[in-house]
């Protein structure tokens, strides 16, 4: 089996993360052939070339080895690999102390892993085979399949009528990759797929196959994303929480717990349930102490304190570039979005076409929006405008502590966005994605009988 990226390691930090609660010390073999062309080297003695596969837990850490072998005078090379979970790990080809090349491998435990090539142009010989990989080929397969069928629809070849049947088909596909190669990384990777498809046309059949993937930990973050507001919106947050309480009872991952729980803070939050959040968070306090757990636990104190739903928000000022001098006291009775970020980032310029639309839609009812750009020179912002109409106001760099707003609102992700009500009351913190409810809160600003929506 070809392998598709042998220059580039797959990075799916994030599905690793939710699949290591296997035992701690893993093993598999790993075998294969090397081999150089006659047109290199015609001596047909292919010994000295070395496969090595490393790992390192975070950025900073030391890269450890894990397997090292040699390949003899016919070019064959085997050995047993020890390793802490089921992920990508990296390989490197080399001969004569020079690398030759790198690849992401999946080691999983008792996956026999089989590599072969030919030197020079091992681009395009590498042939990578296991049960791991062979399930991401068929799952390859299937996306490109899909991403035609995909094309097709956006060209106007396939009639309307068909394309909720034909889009049925695909989620179907990938539920038969997830059930055909059941517990390796493209299972989990097939069954998010098929429920994602499912989310916005057969709710019912997407909760049926999250609950047939389910306990599996990588699937949870499925269930927090697609099921949870599901069930909030059907049937109510009470059953929305107690779906999490369910999930926190199947799930076999202490880290998955956890972040079941967070989730959970968060939802109490959202929903201006403060008191109840502060409970939680207390009780998760008690049982998670490392430094990750109490420096997330104190972030979302701070929230709950300062930047809950109904306080009055923190005090702001700042010059605009038109040179006007707007605060949080001359804005009362305004209801207003404060936007603060670099301009720079790409997540804030992805999202501003959708903010303009936004504030075209429901600058009619008084809506304002004021950006606090954290860049470091005026330079960036105009340039952020060379392209883009400028609709509301921007602060001006050096008219504010950047320090300081970063402190009073608790900036840890960016873009952060707040919707304040003309009284200066916070209806709610966006932190990035989250901006997609911000028409939730618009609604409840201006009163759903007179909201546009």
């Amino acid at each position: 089996m070809r392998h598709f990226a042998l220059y580039s390691i797959v990075a799916l930090v994030w599905l690793t993360a939710a699949c290591s609660n296997e035992p701690q010390e893993l093993k598999t073999v790993v075998k294969g052939t090397f081999t150089v062309a006659d047109s290199v080297d015609d001596s047909n003695d292919f010994s000295g070339i070395g496969v090595t596969i490393v790992f390192r837990d975070s950025a900073n850490a030391k890269t450890d080895t894990l397997f090292h072998e040699l390949t003899n005078e016919a070019g064959t090379f085997m050995g047993n690999v020890t390793f802490p979970e089921k992920s990508y790990y990296n390989m490197i080809i080399s001969r004569n102390e020079t690398n030759l090349g790198n690849l992401g491998v999946i080691l999983a435990a008792g996956d026999t892993l089989t590599v072969t090539g030919e030197l020079p142009g091992l681009n395009e010989t590498i042939e990578v085979s296991s049960r791991e990989h062979e399930a991401m080929e068929t799952l390859a397969r299937v996306n490109r399949g899909f991403q035609r069928i995909g094309a097709f629809a956006r060209s106007g070849a396939i009639p309307d009528s068909q394309i909720i049947d034909e889009v049925k088909k695909w989620s179907d596909l990938y539920w038969e990759v997830f059930e055909k190669h059941e517990n390796t990384f493209a299972a989990y990777l097939a069954a998010e797929k098929s429920v994602q498809i499912l989310s916005s046309f057969d709710q019912n059949t997407m909760l049926e196959r999250i609950d047939a993937a389910l306990p599996n930990d990588y699937t949870v973050s499925v269930a927090l994303n697609l099921a949870k507001p599901y069930i909030a919106q059907t049937k109510g947050f009470d059953a929305a929480s107690n779906y999490l309480d369910s999930l926190v009872q199947i799930s076999g991952d202490e880290s998955v717990k956890e972040a079941i729980k967070r989730d959970k803070i968060m939802m109490y939050f959202d929903s201006s349930r403060v008191k109840e959040a502060k409970t939680l968070l207390n009780s998760y306090e008690e049982q998670y102490t490392g430094s990750g757990s109490k420096k997330w636990a104190r972030r979302i104190r701070y929230d709950l304190n300062y930047l809950a739903p109904g306080v009055q928000a923190p005090d702001f000022s700042f010059v605009t570039l038109a040179g006007d001098t707007v605060s949080n006291s001359s804005l009362n009775g305004d209801v207003y979005i404060l936007e603060i970020s670099p301009l720079a980032n790409p997540e804030y310029q992805n999202d501003y076409d959708r903010t303009v639309i936004i504030h075209e839609i429901y600058k009619n009812y008084g809506l304002k929006i004021f950006t606090i750009p954290l860049d470091e020179s005026r330079l960036t912002v105009e340039g952020f405008f060379e392209d883009r109409r400028k609709v509301w106001s921007v602060a001006e760099i050096g008219s504010f502590d950047v320090q300081n707003i970063i402190q009073k609102f608790n900036v840890v992700q960016v873009p952060t966005r707040f919707l304040i009500d003309e009284n200066g009351v916070l209806i709610r913190k966006y932190e990035r994605g989250e901006f997609e409810e911000v028409i939730q809160g618009l609604n409840k600003a201006f009163d759903n009988s007179n909201s546009p929506s």
